[in-house]
């Protein structure tokens, strides 16, 4: 009896010990009119910083921060499982940690130029929240490169050249100031290739248009000359350049903000803000909901163990690294290695200028997290700024890490990648994708480089591929690219849509084991599906063995193309696929491993099923037939949201095999059907 009395009191202990953690728990309050003197636990007695509260939390603890509130400070919270959320009335705004210092005292310099002193080395500027143009040449557009050399020898795993760029451009010799050394001092900010722009000094210039850059390249360019014709650049960091509204110039040395203000204002009458510090707030196994962060020069949140973002907002974050500097250029939000069990959620990345939500974590490590909700509207989508190099310019960039859900997140405009997997086993599901793709190119809306993926139930429209600074290279901005460089395998690739494509709809070279089922493809301007192996790497061939079945291919162009394959390889099983063209029947391509590599040739379905074991073993088509000229009669409906979408039709329309389809139609989540007016359907 007296042990069992004794059991039952240490029982009763437990639960008290329970009961009892929550209410020493501490609630800290801070506000700009605080004082870091006072204790903190009331909005009447707030603190005046975040760092006073860092100081003071404990584990269980609560930090709130005042709505409305602007908090210039860069912060990491070294006690874990705390709470940052907001306090105060829910019609103010959210409460703001800023990276960026604010420039006031502005006097006259020249025309409608002012300047002002500041302690901070300001990266980017800002007027009432817009982004200032650093002063360029051009104004706007691109200048062209002619050619250029990189000199000495390639050395590293990377086969970068251990000298400087010489780039030659004779319609510099053209600008009014034009002289020997004039563009010293400057930077160029450089298309060098499809797939990335470079920041580099300018350390000499001639006169007869040739810059000598500094640093060195990302990467060793071939030596084929179409790799260096063409491609865009323009220069600034020149208080001579500085000649238009929007636009400004830093002078490092002196501590002196030059502007020229939108709309010829007097800057002394807004509010002007330079981003000057790295990083708002790092956490850890810590809740962060309800902050606002903007203008951090690297990155606006940083988490690591199993941490929750939530209801925040992320805008004007990111900075022009430079090439020595490798992956450094800002990401809004950051996972570090031991992030795990994590979830970023219901939050808003704006204009920020490299990557939006970066997953750096541990691919070993324990768990699973959840990226959904959120949007992202226009990632990367300032040329020329926010990295050098690969992989930039990506809303949301899992580098490193598995079993990340990346679901139901609405991706508005990306200069790279929509949504980028880098290691294997990680999930892109119910996302909405437009405007992929948008300042560069050779990439897709969708891209993974590891095996194992998920990518299933996606809206992908409107990846066009961002070639204004291209060079001589074909637009390959595809909606989904699993990449070739190694042997992957095993992606599942699973009732997405992908409507009008720079280049293909789904583009799987060099991938095995794959299963590719129940897409739409539509409208994509290279061909629906792109199938295709390596030589080099295979030079016998490869059995794929993919499982790719009852996908729609309909391409509404007679310049475009529904499937294109290299005959060294066998692709796997195709069954029950609809291959639909309109205009031709030739609707199956055959090249010698790339489009454009090769003889080339074109089939039918029969052709193709008689010439090839592994051509598809139920192919179907539709009935309608088009001459050059007509209008292709299609429609695509698509449901882009998260509940089943009825859908009421304007006239008659018919399915894809003549059936009358009137009145509505009901379309599950994140679906698409393709039909056919009536009045052009046979």
């Amino acid at each position: 009896m007296n042990a069992w009395i004794l059991n039952v009191a240490a029982f009763l202990l437990i639960l008290m010990a329970f009961a009892g953690g929550p209410a020493t728990a501490s609630t800290l309050y801070v506000a700009n009119a605080g004082d870091d003197a006072a204790d903190g636990l009331t909005p009447q007695t707030a603190l005046r910083t975040i760092r006073a509260a860092a100081e003071r939390v404990r584990e269980g603890d609560r930090v709130l921060l005042r709505r409305g509130d602007v908090f210039r400070e860069s912060v990491e919270f070294e006690t874990p499982r705390i709470e940052i959320n907001a306090y105060g009335p829910h019609e103010a705004d959210l409460p703001v940690v800023a990276g960026s210092v604010a420039v006031t005292g502005w006097r006259p310099h020249e025309d409608a130029i002012h300047v002002a002193e500041t302690d901070a080395d300001v990266g980017y500027l800002f007027v009432d929240g817009e982004f200032m143009t650093i002063a360029r040449y051009p104004n706007e557009g691109w200048l062209r490169t002619v050619e250029w050399e990189e000199r000495g020898e390639p050395r590293g795993r990377r086969g970068r050249p251990s000298g400087p760029t010489v780039l030659h451009c004779p319609a510099l010799a053209d600008h009014p100031r034009n002289a020997d050394g004039y563009w010293e001092g400057a930077t160029i900010r450089w298309r060098h290739h499809s797939w990335w722009y470079e920041t580099r000094p300018v350390i000499a210039y001639d006169a007869s248009g040739v810059l000598t850059l500094g640093d060195r390249s990302f990467r060793q360019q071939g030596p084929h000359s179409h790799e260096r014709i063409g491609w865009g650049f323009f220069l600034d960091g020149k208080l001579e350049e500085l000649d238009a509204p929007g636009q400004w110039y830093f002078d490092a040395d002196e501590g002196r903000v030059y502007l020229w203000a939108p709309g010829d204002a007097d800057p002394n009458e807004l509010l002007v803000e330079g981003s000057a510090r790295s990083t708002g707030l790092s956490v850890t196994d810590s809740v962060v909901k309800n902050v606002a962060f903007r203008h951090q020069a690297d990155i606006g949140l940083r988490i690591n163990g199993r941490s929750v973002v939530e209801g925040c907002r992320f805008e004007g974050i990111g900075r022009d690294a430079t090439v020595s500097e490798g992956q450094a250029g800002g990401a809004a939000l950051r996972a570090e290695r031991e992030t795990h069990n994590a979830s970023v959620r219901h939050n808003l990345f704006r204009n920020n200028f490299n990557l939006g939500i970066t997953w750096q974590a541990d691919p070993e490590g324990p768990g699973s997290s959840v990226i959904e909700r959120n949007v992202l509207e226009n990632t990367g989508t300032f040329p020329g700024y926010g990295g050098s190099g690969a992989w930039h310019a990506v809303a949301v960039r899992i580098a490193t890490g598995t079993n990340v859900h990346v679901q139901y997140n609405r991706i508005h405009g990306s200069g790279y990648a929509g949504i980028l997997f880098g290691t294997d086993g990680n999930f892109a599901e119910y996302n909405l994708i437009t405007n992929a793709m948008a300042t560069l190119n050779d990439g897709g809306a969708i891209y993974t480089n590891c095996s194992r993926s998920t990518i299933r139930h996606n809206i992908i429209r409107d990846t066009r591929g961002g070639m204004e600074s291209s060079g001589s290279w074909a637009n390959i901005s595809h909606g989904i690219w699993p990449e070739f460089l190694r042997d992957y395998r095993e992606n599942v690739i699973e009732g997405n849509t992908v409507i009008n494509s720079g280049a293909d709809g789904i583009f799987l070279p060099n991938n095995f084991d794959c299963i590719v089922r129940d897409n739409v493809l539509y409208d994509n301007d290279r061909y629906q599906l792109l199938l295709t192996g390596m030589r080099d790497r295979h030079p016998d061939g490869s059995r794929q063995n993919h499982l790719i079945t009852h996908n729609i291919l309909y391409a509404t162009d007679p310049g475009q193309n529904l499937l294109y394959f290299d005959p060294l390889h066998h692709y796997g099983t195709l069954k029950g696929n609809y291959y639909l063209h309109p205009y031709r029947e030739d609707v199956i391509a055959e090249g010698r491993q790339w489009p454009g590599h090769g003889a080339h040739g074109s089939h039918t379905l029969e052709q193709w099923r008689t010439q090839h074991d592994w051509a598809d073993e139920d192919p179907r088509t539709g009935v309608l037939r088009l001459q050059r000229g007509e209008e292709d009669p299609s429609e695509i409906f698509v449901n882009e949201t998260e509940e089943p979408r009825v859908i009421e039709l304007d006239g008659a329309y018919s399915d894809l095999e003549g059936r009358p389809v009137e009145g509505s139609i009901r379309l599950a989540p994140f679906s698409s059907v393709i039909l056919l007016r009536a009045q052009q359907a046979p």
